[in-house]
């Protein structure tokens, strides 16, 4: 009996070592990747709220919701005041693909070519946002076969000359991580989210500078997920080396392992990578504000341990911008929303260093459609609007200064109920019931004063001499309406646009006489609607006239605005005769005589 649990022991352990030796590759290959964060971008332009532009994912891969989590923020290692999600903004991706082609998978080109020119357009890859590079696995390191571009054409063109197998031998995973490397520098946009897409056998008997795990604590270190597609090699007798190791490294950088030959399976990876187009935007308020660099941590609440650090740079010169409503006069009812609704503000605008300047613009957002603010009542002003929905509102102002710094208000939440009239005397303009009593005495009243006027003048015999100077005929003859144009000097810009693409049919060109010009879909918010071209945003972008030149801004659109190939940043970007502008699929000229 004795000698039975002895031998049986015995095995229990040998068996426990086998496993103990095997299972070392098997974690290698099943354990999933590490969650993490990613700050791309702060704005400090809404002062005392600083914004942040944040995306993560989680240990599969998949990209965190984070209007859902619960979010731990540090300014300078204190804890900072209201912390609210804000919605998302269009960033873009940029996707990497690198492929080794030896003679065994040239009857798989086709299929490869075809999978990469799937991604490269519409329902995967958005043009003009989103940006891809190929790259081919070289003896020693990654080559280049197409640069970084985000336009169709450019990846189809690439393919035009089919591609040859390589003959010689490829180091797969020196090629893989020296690209790593270069992802940073790469990239169109910094703010981009990056994958990397491999399209290989797996097989790689020539790397000497990396291994496998080096590749993998690489992509994790940079936060790049590996995404790997097998060709089929049919010069390889055992084949399952290969794959197995490029479904571990997907399942370790969190990305997905699928076969060319299941084409069904490559929409797992497009979406995998499109997911993460569009960061979150959490805003927080800075309760002690001052100038200077602060770090900032972020972490999920519910794991402290994933979480990501930046640094947060607020000027001295910055201005400030507060629209005072308090939280009891956020709440109004209106019967129907077919009418203008004449609201008034109250803003306040301050500067950091205490130094006041002049203001070059000011509008009022409410819901994106922006209305222009006189500079001499930003103070107190009121404003028609035509953009409230029933629902909550959001209301913020927009101001530049005279160093071309534009500072938004933090956003105010306008609830408006379906109802009889009543809005808060903070935001009362006189538009009911009381407004037009008072607007009914001001028109008596200069009724008033106009008949008082003329009895005084008939009293004191003035009416007479008023009457002889009327004119009784033309005293020469008119000008030529030709002669009276060629006189007449324009005291503003002349500048115009060219439509060179459009579906909509607009003439060309189109006169800008406005300090500002809104441009976009929707007729009730642009005064320049494309209205049949459904790749621009209801409300695009603007065109605000500074001094002598326009500016153009992007309102938040869905697929941004492009001067000359270059997105728009948010702070806009002064035009120069020539310049060519593409707001989604329209494309134009700016002229400036």
């Amino acid at each position: 009996m004795m000698q039975t649990r002895k031998s049986g022991l015995l095995r229990f352990i040998l068996l426990l070592a086998m496993v103990l030796l095997t299972g070392t590759a098997v974690l290698a290959q099943e354990t999933p990747g590490v969650a993490q964060l990613f700050i791309t971008d702060s704005d400090v332009g809404s002062l005392p709220s600083v914004e942040l532009h944040i995306y993560g994912r989680d240990a599969q891969g998949n990209p965190f919701n984070l209007s859902q989590e619960t979010l731990a923020i540090e300014q300078n290692g204190s804890t900072v005041g209201l912390i609210e999600y804000q919605g998302t903004k269009t960033v873009g991706t940029f996707t990497v693909f690198l492929f080794d082609i030896p003679s065994g998978v040239v009857d798989e080109l086709p299929l490869m070519q075809d999978a990469i020119t799937t991604y490269a357009s519409t329902g995967n890859m958005m043009e003009q946002v989103d940006s891809v590079a190929v790259y081919q696995v070289g003896a020693a390191e990654a080559e280049q076969v197409l640069e970084p571009t985000s336009f169709y054409n450019s990846v189809r063109n690439l393919f035009a000359t089919p591609l040859t197998p390589e003959n010689g031998a490829t180091a797969l995973i020196d090629s893989s991580t020296n690209l790593l490397d270069e992802m940073v520098a790469l990239k169109p946009n910094p703010a981009m989210a990056v994958s990397l897409v491999l399209m290989t056998d797996g097989t790689d008997v020539v790397s000497t500078r990396f291994e496998e795990d080096d590749l993998v604590n690489r992509a994790l270190e940079l936060g790049i997920p590996i995404h790997t597609i097998w060709l089929d090699n049919s010069d390889i007798s055992t084949p399952d080396i290969g794959q197995d190791f490029l479904a571990g490294v997907a399942a370790q950088t969190g990305g997905i392992a699928v076969q060319l030959d299941n084409a069904a399976d490559l929409p797992l990876v497009w979406n995998r990578i499109t997911s993460f187009r569009d960061q979150a935007r959490i805003r927080y308020t800075v309760a002690a504000l001052e100038a200077g660099s602060f770090p900032v941590t972020v972490a999920l609440a519910s794991n402290p341990t994933v979480s990501a650090e930046t640094t947060v740079e607020i000027p001295n010169n910055l201005p400030s911008v507060v629209i005072n409503l308090p939280s009891e006069s956020r709440t109004l009812a209106l019967p129907n929303l077919d009418e203008a609704v004449k609201m008034q503000f109250s803003t306040a605008v301050t500067w950091l260093d205490g130094v006041e300047r002049q203001l070059t613009a000011a509008q009022l957002r409410v819901n994106g459609v922006s209305y222009d603010v006189p500079l001499e009542e930003i103070a107190n002003f009121q404003a028609d609007i035509t953009s409230l929905t029933y629902g909550n509102n959001s209301v913020e102002m927009v101001v530049m200064d005279e160093q071309g710094i534009q500072a938004t208000s933090p956003i105010i939440v306008l609830t408006v109920n379906e109802g009889a009239r009543q809005i808060p005397d903070d935001l009362d303009a006189g538009s009911g019931l009381l407004g037009l009593v008072l607007r009914f005495l001001l028109v008596v009243f200069a009724l008033i004063v106009v008949v008082a006027v003329l009895i005084w003048l008939l009293r004191n015999g003035r009416v007479p001499q008023m009457g002889s100077l009327i004119p009784r005929g033309p005293s020469r003859p008119r000008e030529p309406f030709a002669e009276q144009q060629a006189t007449f000097t324009p005291s503003h810009t002349v500048a115009y646009l060219e439509v060179l693409g459009a579906v909509s049919q607009l003439s060309s060109p189109i006169p800008l006489s406005l300090a500002v010009v809104r441009i976009g879909r929707s007729p009730n918010q642009a005064n320049i609607a494309f209205e049949n071209d459904v790749t621009m945003s209801r409300l695009h972008a603007s065109l605000m006239l500074e001094g002598n030149h326009y500016r153009l801004f992007d309102e938040q659109s869905t697929s941004g605005t492009w001067v000359n190939e270059r997105q728009v940043p948010e702070y806009g970007i002064q035009l120069n005769d020539g310049d060519e502008i593409h707001l989604g699929a329209v494309h134009l000229r700016f002229r400036q005589g």
